[in-house]
């Protein structure tokens, strides 16, 4: 099952998925600029920007 964006993702949802979320969540290497939620992977994110420092 692929979830949505985690930005888009509503409080009921957290607890269905949570398993997932975490996985997706844990040593993250990307931020939304939007709302500022972190992933491991771009792709879960609405506005996503690396957390590399430059």
């Amino acid at each position: 099952m692929m979830l949505k964006t985690l930005c888009k993702l509503k409080k009921n949802e957290l607890t269905t998925d949570f398993k997932k979320i975490i996985k997706i969540v844990k040593k993250p290497k990307f931020i939304c600029e939007k709302c500022a939620r972190v992933a491991k992977d771009k792709k879960y994110l609405c506005e996503p920007k690396s957390m590399k420092s430059d």
